[in-house]
């Protein structure tokens, strides 16, 4: 058999090429996975139609989901949501309620008037982290000070309770919660070992340290210690 010129060659490998089915791109690797980690929360996808941004609005850090399908945006402030149906702007999105709260969003700026205050807002990357708890899907968060410590238990069927004690130094979960007999609550076995139980009233409370009130107060025991604070249910 004749060998085909190098120019024909070529050319023939070039066709054979632009004629092969496409091969399908491998999935690229999470950095996580590369380094032999697996990330801490599961990153949630985002409702169909809402659309959610960050704003600083003096002191506040406030999450606004937008729904533009309903007409009306939830504004995630601390432990408290509010929503707000849209009302008529001659420029920008407008949402207003009948007791004078409103959020007037234009571009990256906003201006949001609660409880009578006026707060001028801007676009952040920063999240409260009552929002992040929320948007992971916890079903109720807590802290306490002095020293500080915090606590989420997760959502789910078959929720954990996570525990940051003692400035971040003792770091625990509980991977196998049970209701309370009497009252609101949780207990269930740390992975050191330790007994734990979490009780929940809802009432008004006071972190002791800033003007901030939450609608429930907490009595956690891990082993023989106590800790007592404030918390919120977030899917409410």
């Amino acid at each position: 058999m004749r060998a085909l010129p190098a120019c024909t060659a070529i050319l023939a490998l070039l066709l054979a090429s632009a004629c092969s089915p496409d091969r399908p791109a491998e999935p690229a690797v999470p950095e996580a996975e590369i380094a032999g980690q697996t990330p801490a929360f599961d990153t949630p996808s985002p409702m169909p139609g809402i659309a959610t941004t960050h704003f600083r609005c003096g002191d506040l850090l406030v999450g606004a989901e937008f729904d533009n399908a309903a007409g009306h945006v939830t504004l995630s402030i601390g432990t408290a949501r509010t929503r707000l149906s849209q009302a008529v702007a001659a420029s920008g999105a407008r949402y207003a309620d009948t007791a004078g709260n409103e959020f007037w969003n234009k571009g990256d700026g906003a201006t949001l008037t609660l409880d009578g205050v006026s707060h001028t807002c801007t676009v952040t990357e920063q999240v409260s982290p009552w929002q992040e708890a929320r948007s992971r899907g916890a079903h109720f968060r807590g802290l306490g000070t002095e020293p500080f410590w915090s606590l989420e238990v997760e959502g789910g069927p078959a929720p954990r309770l996570l525990l940051d004690l003692d400035m971040g130094e003792r770091r625990l979960v509980v991977a196998q919660l049970a209701p309370l007999d009497q009252g609101e609550g949780f207990a269930g076995r740390a992975d050191d070992g330790s007994e734990v139980t979490l009780r929940i009233a809802r009432s008004d409370c006071s972190d002791g340290m800033s003007d901030e009130r939450y609608p429930a107060s907490i009595d956690l025991t891990v082993g023989g210690e106590t800790y007592a604070g404030c918390g919120a249910f977030l899917q409410e």
